[in-house]
């Protein structure tokens, strides 16, 4: 018996030292490097955004904070990596609207739950598309796209950056829009959309506002409608696809910085604070210059409006 009571409170001893460590290690937090997961690859929009806040957000922490890019599969292939991290602070992700809302409606066999596996710190930006052709394609304006698709039934090509992203948003409330039906054409990336268009393997994809200026300016793509409520400023030339349809159609990613569920309280509020600092900063207002527009900042904000995303795509996807 008394072997057992010592066992008992060594056991007791060694837990709290255990939770007292944890708990220091937490409020200390971070002492080395934390890694920033981007769930796609180099030069979409996800990625800028992402390269954009770690910068910032590094010089909040005082630690650096590594960009990793893990593409594939629409972002679960990351999204799944960072659910099983340790959650202790030092792996991040960016995730995006599409991943949490729509994701989950299109593919039942996630590796990962959007709601249960991540903590949501903070948005960071929202940023409407350019739906655009080739400097090459006869299309010169929306109406011509949506008349060439209603004539050609799927045999009219649109690229995007994988099922469920914003871009593959784009084609499907285009769709639903305009009772056509495009031949989706998915990539990994936003970039590699972009570049399926340029080299004229495709017809037809959409462009975030940040990237496609310089394909605009340089004459490469033509724009056929904006993809936001209302007009960009910096594109103000460019109608929306909303005002030439006569229909309600507002398709922008969004994107927000989350944490593998389970990280420690102390960690998750460094990181609100920091974010709320980064994205009131001087440092953003670039971004926000070629396109993207600003979020409210803080995990309630964050939830709520993944809330709503998931209920406006189940029109869309619920049912598949």
């Amino acid at each position: 018996m008394f072997t057992f009571f010592i066992q008992k409170v060594l056991i007791g001893t060694a837990l709290a030292i255990s939770t007292v460590g944890i708990s220091n290690a937490s409020e200390n937090w971070p002492t080395r490097p934390v890694t920033l997961v981007v769930p796609f690859g180099a030069g979409g929009i996800t990625d800028v955004t992402a390269r954009t806040v770690a910068k910032l957000l590094q010089e909040e922490l005082g630690q650096p904070v590594v960009v990793e890019n893990k593409p594939g599969a629409s972002g679960n292939i990351a999204a799944g990596l960072v659910a099983r991290a340790k959650p202790d602070g030092y792996t991040l992700m960016v995730i995006t609207n599409g991943m949490a809302a729509v994701n989950p409606l299109i593919n039942k066999e996630l590796n990962y739950n959007a709601l249960k596996d991540f903590t949501y710190i903070s948005m960071i930006a929202n940023t409407p598309l350019v739906l655009v052709v080739s400097e090459k394609s006869p299309i010169r304006d929306l109406s011509a796209l949506i008349a060439q698709a209603k004539q050609q039934r799927e045999n009219v090509t649109f690229a995007s950056s994988g099922l469920g992203t914003s871009i593959h948003q784009v084609l499907a409330s285009l769709q639903h829009a305009t009772d056509t039906t495009f031949l989706h054409v998915p990539h990994k990336s936003g970039a590699e959309a972009a570049n399926a268009l340029l080299s004229d393997a495709v017809q037809s994809t959409a462009v975030e506002t940040v990237v496609v200026g310089p394909f605009i300016d340089s004459g490469k793509m033509r724009p056929l409608g904006v993809t936001s409520s209302q007009r960009v400023p910096q594109f103000s030339e460019i109608p929306t696809v909303e005002e030439q349809l006569g229909k309600e159609f507002d398709v922008g990613s969004i994107s927000g910085l989350v944490a593998p569920t389970n990280t420690p309280a102390p960690v998750i509020r460094r990181l609100e604070d920091a974010m709320a600092k980064v994205l009131k900063g001087e440092g953003m207002k670039n971004l926000f210059a070629q396109g993207s527009q600003p979020m409210p900042v803080g995990s309630e904000a964050f939830q709520g409006r993944m809330r709503q995303e998931v209920a406006k795509w189940k029109d869309f996807f619920g049912t598949r």
